[in-house]
């Protein structure tokens, strides 16, 4: 691997947005570390980056399996000594129903997935980024992390308590160049969205290649990012209605 490589960590990348955002990032001459709970499943994604001239790492690695994701940032260190790009897209729904209906161990394994292994991420990860000469870290969030809806319980309990956590951790290096932001993707048609709205026509819904090609443009930015949240759909219907896309 060349020594000029970015590298980048990206988290569920076995399939859906994750896969394509490895993707879109190895095109961009970026080495992509890849993870997700099984290898099996990363070899698409693997096969794909390689066959398209770029390269990457797989990585085993449960979002639950805290002391993994801490040996994650010391076998980065080991490797690379240092990350350049950061995108925690891994997550579960979890079953969507009434609140008091949701098992409490349910409950605490969507907290631990989608909010408390990113606290973990963040901790094995944060001297890393500060190697790099222009380090950068997104988080994939939900439209309910912000618009407390009926039936959607831990997941969106969890994506609030992100979000509330990466602006914290945002505020906390206002002052260096490290750029943090959020990603909201909106209505994309990936298998946790077909799970949560079963028989929804894919034909409304962004493809997760789509929305990976932009969150890949905004990741080469040359803003600095403090927090703020990035909206997919609001920015695509700005594009379309200012031609400019």
């Amino acid at each position: 691997m060349s020594n000029d490589k970015q590298i980048a960590l990206i988290t569920g990348a076995s399939s859906g947005i994750g896969a394509e955002i490895a993707k879109q990032l190895a095109k961009k001459n970026v080495h992509t570390i890849i993870t997700a709970r099984s290898v099996s499943k990363l070899i698409k994604t693997e096969k794909s980056i390689i066959n398209n001239g770029g390269s990457c790492t797989l990585v085993e690695l449960d979002m639950k399996d805290f002391k993994g994701l801490d040996n994650l940032g010391i076998e980065i260190f080991k490797r690379w000594g240092r990350l350049d790009i950061l995108i925690a897209n891994a997550g579960v729904l979890g079953t969507l129903g009434p609140i008091h209906h949701q098992s409490s161990d349910e409950f605490l394994e969507v907290m631990m997935v989608n909010t408390i292994s990113n606290h973990r991420l963040i901790r094995s990860c944060d001297a890393l980024l500060k190697k790099s000469q222009k380090p950068r870290a997104c988080f994939l969030t939900s439209t309910v992390a912000i618009e407390p809806r009926p039936f959607w319980g831990a997941y969106a309990v969890s994506k609030a308590s992100l979000e509330h956590m990466i602006k914290i951790w945002s505020s906390e290096n206002k002052h260096n160049n490290l750029s943090i932001f959020i990603i909201n993707p909106g209505k994309t048609n990936t298998k946790m969205r077909n799970q949560a709205m079963p028989g929804e026509d894919p034909k409304n819904l962004q493809k997760p290649s789509e929305v990976a090609k932009i969150i890949a443009e905004i990741v080469f930015l040359d803003t600095l990012y403090k927090g703020n949240t990035i909206d997919i759909m609001k920015l695509n219907q700005s594009s379309n209605a200012t031609g400019s896309r």
